[in-house]
């Protein structure tokens, strides 16, 4: 009788994960494009692109004349009285070319402008204002005794948006005040000191009951004492 072999069952082969596709490395360029922001910049000329991180903030200036950091600044509208103001820069990645200043007033909604109406140059850093030259001029607006906050802007404009690494004048705003003295005027045209004639028309005004009293009470003083003496 023929015998029956057994084979032991074969052992499957150990199951292998397939293998992982790893992405290609992605270009350097790629890798900095995708956390930066790439502006082109038209200088004169000639054209750059830079590359702003999308982190950056918003660029803009720092007071230092007078300090960002110091209490309101009075200035007096007279003539050989100039304002100066100083700053630098901060967070810029693109330098604007030119910059443009003004003041505005709310105590009587004027806007006047600071420096020249067509700006200066942004590789300044410091402006010096005449206040009383610019009131001498016929289109003048006049000012107001009262505070005011001074603006800037690059050359695209007031109401640009803020962007990160590009100038924003909502960043750089600083508040000061202005007066105006009262006009000289001389004695040989009629000056009188109101305060003074006040004052005099108070001491005539008390003078006859006062002295009157004063008197009186120097003769009542006078018969007591006689009477005293006659004693």
């Amino acid at each position: 009788m023929a015998r029956l072999l057994r084979h032991p069952l074969a052992t499957p082969p150990p199951l292998v994960p397939p293998a992982l596709v790893q992405p290609e490395p992605a270009h350097p360029l790629e890798r900095r494009q995708a956390v930066t922001n790439v502006v082109t910049v038209v200088d004169g000329d000639t054209t750059r692109n830079v590359s702003i991180p999308n982190t950056a903030a918003a660029g803009g200036l720092t007071y230092l004349t007078p300090a960002a950091t110091a209490g309101a600044s009075y200035y007096k509208i007279a003539p050989s009285n100039q304002i100066t103001f100083g700053w630098n820069y901060t967070s810029l990645y693109v330098t604007p070319s030119m910059l443009t200043f003004e003041a505005r007033c709310s105590a009587n909604g004027f806007t006047y402008p600071v420096g020249p109406t067509t700006g200066i140059p942004a590789s300044e850093t410091s402006l010096v204002w005449d206040p009383w030259e610019y009131a001498q001029s016929a289109d003048a607006l006049p000012f107001a005794q009262a505070s005011y906050t001074l603006r800037v802007y690059d050359e695209r404009g007031p109401d640009a948006t803020a962007e990160a690494g590009r100038f924003n004048g909502a960043n750089a705003i600083i508040n000061f005040a202005m007066y105006s003295p009262a006009a000289y005027t001389p004695l040989s045209e009629g000056w009188s000191c109101a305060g003074c004639s006040a004052a005099a028309r108070v001491v005539g005004g008390v003078g006859a009951g006062v002295w009157g009293a004063v008197a009186v009470s120097a003769a009542a003083v006078l018969i007591g004492g006689a009477g005293v003496l006659g004693r």
